[in-house]
């Protein structure tokens, strides 16, 4: 008599779908035992790939037939089995040595002869082609994708991907958040921790709720997809999705990190040291730092002392609170103006550094243009040395990833020139 194992296999591991799958494949193998009226053991069920070897009840199949425990599998199809080598090799070796009597399938004949076997190898043969060939498609289709500047992935925080037009575009709503996160941290009060708290404020977690972990948080910090580079399987390419993050806030936030991996000891950056001088003697004015604590009103409190360093002679000045160092200041720039008859002639000066200003940066634009005209013939020769097999695989990354990178600064670099020469002017009219 021959005893089948059942043996029922999906390969997504999304829940509803699995549920519905497996559940169905049962149901339509318990009405084709009981209309051959099959001998069926047990119903094993897996959510896994057949792609690569390893499957634990797959291998579980295979121990209890060896052991003799049942001498017959029952699938819905051959590709349940197997969709590589190995596992279909597996199948066939135990129907030459006889411990696999039979296969019974609902959708495939099969016959235990040799005949029946190689009919059996060509079944599993396709299914193997399905996956490469399938394997084959998406990688074709990502590097088309990352052709178009498109990210074949999904979209970091800040950002949605668009099933409709598989696109990436800007969330309304988390890209605002991302951006005040930024922000947060380019000011350096803010640590990676109270950045992922802020995350976590707004909605911003992982799947279970939690704050995202550090590493997380700092990876989306140097993200380099923010300002328009996107790095995909060891290579540089340049994005065409829209940017809601300003590049130099991204710079400023690198810097910071960067700065933290060597940390410095800190220092007083008191306000108004180097602008003035002791008017008794013409010393340099130093500060000091004064603590003082109020036990039962105010606490700790710091006050910020300016005083002269008195190193040529005797000086009587004394100590002097910031505040009131602040307010002689105020005084003194509240009394400089410009006269009226200067105006004509400092308008006249603006307008002819306005023109001067506009050639520069016409001049700039025109030869940061012919740069990465330069770097886009760069990239084509390296691409078709490539193709030729004359570059090396990891010369051509290499020297890509360097272009690429080049390629975007240099277009930062114009559209900072392009921006900063007009506000320029129009503050300057203020």
């Amino acid at each position: 008599m021959i005893k089948y194992i059942a043996y029922c296999r999906k390969s997504t591991d999304e829940k509803e779908k699995q549920v519905l799958s497996i559940e169905s494949q049962i149901a339509e193998l318990k009405e084709f035992a009981a209309r051959e009226k099959l001998v069926v053991t047990e119903y094993l069920t897996e959510s896994r790939t057949a792609k690569i070897p390893g499957r634990s009840i797959f291998n579980q199949v295979i121990e209890k037939i060896e052991k003799g425990e049942a001498n017959g599998i029952l699938a819905w199809h051959a590709d349940r089995l197997a969709r590589n080598s190995i596992d279909g090799g597996k199948i066939i070796y135990l129907l030459d040595t006889g411990k696999i009597i039979d296969l019974k399938f609902p959708t495939f004949w099969f016959d235990n002869t040799p005949q029946g076997k190689f009919m059996l190898s060509i079944a599993f043969s396709q299914s193997k082609y399905y996956v490469d060939n399938l394997s084959e498609n998406v990688k074709r289709g990502n590097r088309q994708k990352l052709r178009k500047g498109i990210l074949p992935n999904k979209a970091p925080y800040g950002y949605l991907n668009e099933p409709r037009l598989r696109t990436i575009e800007i969330d309304p709503l988390k890209s605002k958040i991302v951006k005040k996160a930024f922000e947060l941290f380019a000011e350096g009060e803010s640590s990676i921790a109270d950045i992922s708290r802020f995350f976590q404020k707004f909605g911003i977690t992982r799947y279970t709720g939690k704050m995202l972990h550090l590493d997380t948080v700092k990876r989306l910090l140097s993200n380099k997809f923010y300002i328009g580079i996107i790095n995909f399987g060891g290579e540089t390419y340049e994005g065409t999705h829209k940017l809601f993050l300003p590049p130099e806030l991204f710079g400023k936030v690198q810097k910071i990190l960067e700065a933290r991996k060597h940390p410095k000891p800190r220092r007083n950056n008191f306000t108004f040291l180097g602008l003035v001088k002791c008017a008794e003697c013409g010393c340099a004015i130093t500060a000091e730092v004064k603590h003082k604590c109020y036990p039962t009103t105010r606490g700790n409190v710091d006050y910020i002392y300016y005083r002269c360093t008195k190193k040529r002679n005797d000086c009587s000045q004394n100590y002097l609170r910031e505040e009131l160092v602040e307010q002689q200041l105020r005084a003194i720039v509240a009394k400089s103006s410009l006269p009226n008859s200067w105006a004509k002639l400092w308008l006249e000066k603006l307008d002819k550094e306005e023109t001067e200003e506009k050639t520069n940066s016409e001049t700039a634009i025109s030869k940061l243009s012919s740069k990465i005209l330069e770097i886009d013939q760069k990239l084509d020769r390296l691409l078709e040395g490539y193709l030729d097999q004359i570059v090396d695989p990891q010369i051509y990354q290499q020297k890509k990833n360097e272009l690429v990178e080049l390629k975007i600064k240099l277009k930062e670099k114009m559209t900072s020139i392009s921006k900063n020469g007009s506000e320029s002017a129009a503050f300057l009219r203020i």
